[in-house]
This record gives C-alpha cells, sequence and structure tokens, in this order.
C-alpha cells in the first residue's frame, strides 16, 4: 500500500444568471442557484503509473471536449495525458455543454470550464501523496424505478404517469448495487466515490442546481461532521428515474432532489463501517474505441414517421410552453409532430460519417475496475457487463468520455418509449453490444 497515492482538487463551475439550463427540449435561463456546480479531479498513482477522474455536475459532454482536454495535457506534457475518466453527473438543471436540440454551449463557458479542469488536474496531480484505498458494496431498491412500461394495448411508454389504469407491468428491472470507494490518508477519510444506478432529473425548472448527488454530499458531510469531498459516478440509467408510478405524491422539485440525496447518503453512511482495505491497488490503465453507427430507418418507420407529421403539421404548443415528458405519454399532437419530424431526419438529412467514440478502464489491483460507458446506457448494458467482468467490484461511469445519447440492447427498439424513438443523433440497435464488448475488452 505504501506506493499507492492521491491528490485531490475541485472548483465552482456554477454559470452566471441568465445563462440557459440543458436537460430539456428548450432552452431555460436560469433565475439562480440552489447549490454550486463542480468540477472535480482525483488522480491516482502506483510506480509510474498514472490515472484520473474527472466528474462534472453537468447534464453531458460531447466527446469532442474531452479530447480538447487531452491534447491540453499532452501538449503541456503532463503524464496524465489519455489516463483521464471523464464523467458527468447528468443534472438537468446545469449550462449547454454541447449542442443539443440547436441549442448551442456558450464558448467563453467552455473555454473556462477546459482551464478550470486542466487547473483541478494540475493541482490534483502535485497534490499526490500516500493513502490507502477502502470499498464496499451495498444496495438500494427504494428510490429507482424502470421508467418504460408495457401497456395494455402491448406498447412500451416512457413515463407513462402515475396510477395510469393503462399500464401492465414495467418493460425491464434496476440495478440496486451501490460500490463505494473511500481514500484514506493519514487516517482520515479524504474522498469517497459512489457509483449509483438513477436518472439526475429531479428538479427541472430555471434554478441550477447539482441535483441529489449533490444533496447527497451535502448530507453525508453533515453527518460526518467535515467537508468530505464526494464524488457521484452514475452507473447505467438510460431506462430508470426515481418517478413510482404508483404513487400519487409530486415527486418533481428541490424538495425531492433533497429526499433522495438524503436517502442515499443514509444507505452509503451505514456501509462506511464495512469498508475493507484494499492491499494491491496497482493501477492499470487501457483504452479503446468502438464505432457507434447512426440509426437507419426503415421503409415502415419512414412512412409511417411521415404519416404522423401529416395529422399534426398544423399543431403548436399551447401558450407556447415547453414541453414535458408528461406531454409524450399523452400523445399531445405538436409532441407527435416534433418526434415524426425527427425520425423523418434520419431518412432526408443523415449524419456523414463515422462515430468513433472512446473507453477507458481504470484498474485498482485485482478487486476493482471502473470503466467508461459515453452514452445514457439501459441498466441491462450494465448488468452484462458486471457479469462478464473479472473485477468483483466493477464501477460502471455511464454519460462518460463522451454522450451519444441512449443505448439499449436490440429488444428494447421498436416498441415505443421516448428513449429509442428515432432521430439523427441515435445510435444504432447494435451499438448496445458494441459497446458491452469493448468494455469487456478492456476489462480483461
Amino acid at each position: 500500500m505504501s506506493n499507492f497515492e492521491f491528490g485531490y482538487s475541485q472548483q465552482d463551475i456554477t454559470p452566471v444568471y441568465g445563462q440557459p439550463l440543458c436537460g430539456y427540449f428548450n432552452p431555460r435561463p436560469n433565475k439562480g442557484a440552489y447549490d454550486r456546480l463542480m468540477v472535480k479531479a482525483a488522480v491516482f498513482r502506483t510506480g509510474s503509473e498514472v490515472a484520473a477522474v474527472v466528474s462534472y455536475d453537468m447534464c453531458l459532454f460531447d466527446g469532442g471536449f474531452f479530447r480538447k482536454v487531452d491534447a491540453a495535457l499532452a501538449e503541456a506534457g503532463s503524464p496524465l495525458a489519455y489516463k483521464v475518466l471523464y464523467s458527468a453527473t447528468h443534472t438537468h438543471t446545469g449550462p449547454y455543454t454541447g449542442p443539443i436540440f440547436g441549442k448551442d454551449p456558450d464558448p467563453e463557458y467552455m473555454a473556462s470550464l477546459e482551464r478550470k479542469t486542466l487547473e483541478v488536474l494540475q493541482t490534483a496531480y502535485a497534490s499526490l501523496a500516500p493513502a490507502e484505498l477502502y470499498t464496499a458494496a451495498t444496495e438500494c431498491s427504494t428510490l429507482a424505478f424502470n421508467r418504460r412500461y408495457i401497456m395494455k394495448n402491448g406498447k412500451t411508454l416512457t413515463n407513462p404517469g402515475k396510477l395510469n389504469p393503462e399500464i401492465d407491468h414495467p418493460e425491464g428491472g434496476i440495478d440496486p448495487k451501490i460500490i463505494l470507494m473511500e481514500i484514506r490518508q493519514n487516517d482520515r477519510p479524504a474522498l469517497l466515490i459512489a457509483n449509483i444506478s438513477n436518472h439526475t432529473d429531479t428538479i427541472g425548472g430555471d434554478i441550477v442546481s447539482a441535483d441529489w448527488p449533490g444533496r447527497m454530499e451535502r448530507e453525508i458531510q453533515y453527518n460526518l461532521g467535515f467537508d468530505l469531498p464526494v464524488m457521484t459516478i452514475i452507473a447505467p440509467q438510460g431506462n430508470i428515474n426515481h418517478f413510482n408510478v404508483k404513487t400519487t405524491g409530486s415527486q418533481t422539485g428541490y424538495e425531492e432532489a433533497c429526499r433522495i440525496g438524503k436517502a442515499y447518503a443514509n444507505v452509503i453512511l451505514a456501509e462506511l463501517y464495512q469498508l475493507k482495505l484494499q492491499e494491491n491497488c496497482r493501477l492499470a490503465v487501457k483504452t479503446g474505441e468502438f464505432e457507434a453507427p447512426y440509426l437507419q430507418l426503415t421503409d415502415e418507420e419512414y412512412a409511417e414517421a411521415k404519416r404522423v407529421y401529416e395529422e399534426n403539421k398544423d399543431a403548436v404548443m399551447e401558450g407556447g410552453r415547453d414541453f414535458t415528458s408528461e406531454d409524450i405519454a399523452r400523445g399531445v399532437p405538436f409532441v407527435k409532430k416534433f418526434f415524426a419530424e425527427m425520425a423523418i431526419g434520419c431518412r432526408e438529412n443523415p449524419i456523414a460519417g463515422k462515430r468513433i467514440e472512446r473507453q477507458i478502464m481504470i484498474a485498482f489491483g485485482e478487486e476493482l475496475a471502473m470503466v467508461s460507458l459515453p452514452s445514457e446506457p439501459f441498466v441491462e448494458i450494465g448488468q452484462a457487463i458486471r457479469a462478464g467482468s473479472k473485477y468483483p467490484l466493477t464501477i460502471l461511469a455511464a454519460l462518460a468520455m463522451g454522450e451519444i445519447g441512449y443505448v439499449g440492447l436490440k429488444q428494447h427498439y421498436g416498441n415505443g418509449g421516448y428513449e429509442t424513438s428515432p432521430s439523427r443523433s441515435l445510435a444504432d440497435r447494435t451499438v448496445g453490444d458494441a459497446m458491452i464488448n469493448g468494455a469487456l475488452e478492456l476489462l480483461k
């Protein structure tokens, strides 16, 4: 253990008042902040091998941003170049960091974000000092739900609404596992990393927040009595969220983020007494790439999209308001037109060129490894990777190294559901298997 070293740094990345927030179909100029957004960097070293994990309180990133950061690290001669796992917590109340639904990010903000990323990595690397690694695993099955339901008509519907009498059963399950990493220095905790499968979308609205991961960190700090940094790595959650359709209570708002954050904190705090020291922390870093082709629309799907568009081409959203997932489930005419246009674009305005995505794996000895998944993968993808991994504790980092949107397995396409609705950027039905294979190759 004496050769295992760790360094940490973080910076505030909260946007200025009025900067639009990402996460829904329309930009929302922010009206302040419930809590601050952070970029956090943890650097590790054993011998001559180094690795790092960077977490952003952001919705998502295009992989091109991380390539710029790595290129800057390489130009500066940093040993961390191409050895960093970059991930986003997926808060839906953070600023734009990539072009989404026609809205581009603010270039000044992105330049600041790149600079701060380089700074926290540099500071964390300069802070390397002897440390110990502890691990544990626990479960929580009461805060996450599969959000795709098979309705009585046999079709799949996302977020069908509470107590909807047409619900037959969930399309799939959840992943209740929570993997914990704790770094200790000088006999005190210096960082806690938690890998949790749940969507980070409890608040909505136009006020900035790190959502439940931010509130979870504050609750852990409150209970421990000091400001222990907590880094949340979101596990596959593309078909998971926090809505319990069997209840009537409202589950949207800052109060819900606080409730979920506190509940996860209590689960984690109870497990801290079970943390086990890892004697072997020898680092190993591997990187790989896989092709993520865009979805190809069948002739039948194209004809259906054109029919739906013609039926709803004059529809407008009442009052000019933003539409929500509930509008999708209710089949609002404007929403039907919106998704029909998205599908038509697959055929009439396809994205040219190949899409190549990166993955990175960081192993800590023989017990623990983490691997990146540059998307919002369905929970079944994560379960397949963990089942095939040789590491008893495999941390799955969704929304990491990039973000190509929702990715399921072949059986999740073609029967409905918002996540797999055709669009120009939607990944092909085969990409889920490619991502699994890429991860398992790195985890060998």
